[in-house]
């Protein structure tokens, strides 16, 4: 029987609805003899013919219908952009040769050839995403690209999703106590998602403190009032942020602490109690960083100290001890309101003694300040034996009048009741002068300066400070400058506690500084007159009368030491 496969010398048309067999082998079995040969290629499974060089394909392109993920959360074809998950990409169609390959393509244009292409049969393909890509390059098409060259694209196959993202970083997201009513501006747990997708929060480990206390599903805001009366110390928990398409956690904690009444720094901070102090010595900045609503009182107790007035030079009063304002203990009902920012803080200084027979008084203190309170600084010491500067300085405490002269001569007026607000009190006169009476003491703040009296023949004591215990020591402040004396012998003034200095005598017994815990002020010592003790307010000691050599002693600096309950 004739091979019916053999066309030689024969009709070569063919006809028929049947189909044909052809030769057929792998890729390595080709020989390709002439142009026109035709067979199947069983390596690529299609056909291929001879173009008397090479073998070539005879294709049809391929087809995509759709993709698949393995991307559990939400929709299939958006990926959960976590920063490291590669996803397996499944391509459903037709027509996929052996050996075809796959092309992520971004909208910048990018080309991302895919990783591990697996060609599962003519109609699937699975491959993986690459680490470099991400929601940059939204969305992606995908192409197919057959050993033919020939290929299909399926445009915006598929999309990256921003997991939400927290507004607050990881950490404390604050303090709370027993019993505060706590808002969702106060501690708020909350994220954005940059699609916009509905978030949903939960606690997904830990707790929160205490009970009373809940978070939001829609907006991460922590709410209530937290009861219970939780220990104190750290509360640690987890909060998931979920949308239908990511997920993030992210651990905060919540602080809770004693009931604050004020936060604040400056000066050289110390406890007493309760109680937190700042003392300033020198200028600084009382800064409150949280004060009032819910956080409790809003108010300080304070003691304002001006700088302490200079005690006259030569046979002289003493100077003034520096306004001395205060609300603790309170002479008025209340605290001092203050709020959210920085308090500039102002430490006067000691006025200078005046130098011999100048003929001008010691120079008074300057003033200390803190918010609406102003101490004015102690007023300074007459100065003798004549000359315009015979009289005491006003002041926060006057300055004592000198000694010497035909004529009385008064101290200084202290701002004092009925002025307001009440400082300080006047200094000492000299009396009517033979004319060798001492100088007048200076005022203090809780006593005026001694007048000088015909026997003996000595200074004037300063007046006496006032005592304070603000920060939880019974010191006291503003004491005033004692007078200096005039005949050789006679003993000068003692300043006044708080500060004071001591007047000065030619030979006889100098005064003695104002005793205080804090800076003693200093002893006269030969014609000269003692300073007043630093930091108290003290007013410095008047000179003694000598030709005209002995200055005042200086003013003691003041201070500003402010208290609140913290605890």
């Amino acid at each position: 029987m004739a091979n019916s496969r053999d066309f030689t010398g024969k009709n070569r048309k063919f006809t028929g609805t049947g189909s044909i067999i052809t030769p057929k082998g792998t890729t390595g079995q080709r020989v390709g003899s002439e142009s026109g040969e035709l067979r199947f290629n069983t390596t690529t499974e299609l056909m291929e013919y001879y173009d008397g060089n090479q073998w070539k394909p005879i294709d049809a392109p391929p087809t995509i219908s759709n993709i698949s993920t393995n991307d559990a959360t939400g929709t299939s074809t958006i990926l959960n952009a976590d920063g490291s998950t590669l996803f397996t990409i499944t391509i459903n169609g037709g027509n996929f040769s052996v050996g075809c390959t796959v092309k992520f393509i971004g909208s910048t244009g990018t080309e991302y050839s895919a990783g591990n292409v697996t060609r599962v049969s003519a109609s699937q393909i699975t491959c993986t995403t690459l680490s470099s890509m991400g929601t940059t390059d939204d969305p992606y098409d995908v192409r197919v690209t057959n050993t033919s060259g020939l290929s299909a694209t399926l445009d915006d196959a598929f999309s990256y999703n921003a997991p939400p993202v927290f507004t607050v970083a990881s950490g404390t997201l604050g303090e709370v106590w027993n019993g505060l009513v706590v808002s969702g501006t106060t501690l708020n747990a909350g994220a954005t998602d940059a699609e916009g997708n509905t978030i949903t929060f939960t606690i997904v480990s830990g707790s929160l403190p205490g009970s009373g206390l809940s978070i939001s599903s829609s907006t991460g805001a922590i709410t209530g009032t937290l009861s219970g009366t939780p220990s104190l110390g750290n509360y640690p928990f987890v909060v998931r942020a979920a949308t239908t398409e990511g997920t993030v956690e992210r651990q905060f904690s919540i602080q809770v602490i004693a009931f604050p009444f004020l936060a604040a720094t400056g000066g050289t901070e110390t406890t007493s109690g309760d109680y937190k102090i700042h003392t300033f010595t020198s200028p600084g900045t009382f800064t409150v960083s949280d004060a009032g609503t819910p956080k409790g009182s809003n108010s300080v107790e304070y003691l304002v100290v001006a700088g302490g007035g200079g005690g006259g030079g030569n046979l002289s009063g003493g100077g003034g001890g520096g306004g001395y304002r205060h609300n603790f203990p309170s002479p008025t009902t209340g605290g001092l309101p203050v709020s959210a920012q920085g308090y500039p803080i102002t430490v006067g200084g000691g006025g200078s003694g005046a130098n011999g027979n100048t003929g001008s008084p010691g120079s008074q203190g300057t003033p200390s300040i803190f918010s609406t309170i102003t101490s004015t600084g102690g007023g300074g010491g007459g100065t003798g034996p004549s000359g315009p500067g015979r009289d005491g300085s006003p002041g926060g405490s006057g300055g004592g009048g000198r000694g010497y002269g035909p004529s009385p001569s008064p101290g200084g007026t202290g701002n004092s009741p009925p002025t307001s607000p009440s400082q300080g009190n006047n200094g000492g006169d000299s009396g009517v002068c033979s004319p060798n009476y001492g100088g007048g003491g200076g005022g203090g703040a809780a006593a005026v300066g001694t007048t000088t009296s015909s026997s003996p023949l000595q200074g004037s004591a300063g007046g006496a400070g006032a005592q304070n215990n603000i920060d939880g020591n019974n010191y006291y402040y503003s004491g005033g400058g004692g007078g200096g004396a005039y005949n050789p012998g006679a003993g000068a003034g003692s300043g006044g506690i708080g500060g004071g200095g001591g007047g000065a005598a030619c030979t006889g017994p100098d005064g003695s500084g104002g005793g205080s815990a804090i800076n003693t002020g200093s002893n006269g010592s030969g014609t000269s007159g003692g300073a007043g003790g630093t930091n108290t307010g003290g007013g410095g000691g008047g000179a003694a009368h000598d030709g005209g050599s002995g200055p005042g002693g200086n003013g003691g600096s003041g201070i500003v030491i402010i208290r609140y309950k913290f605890q």
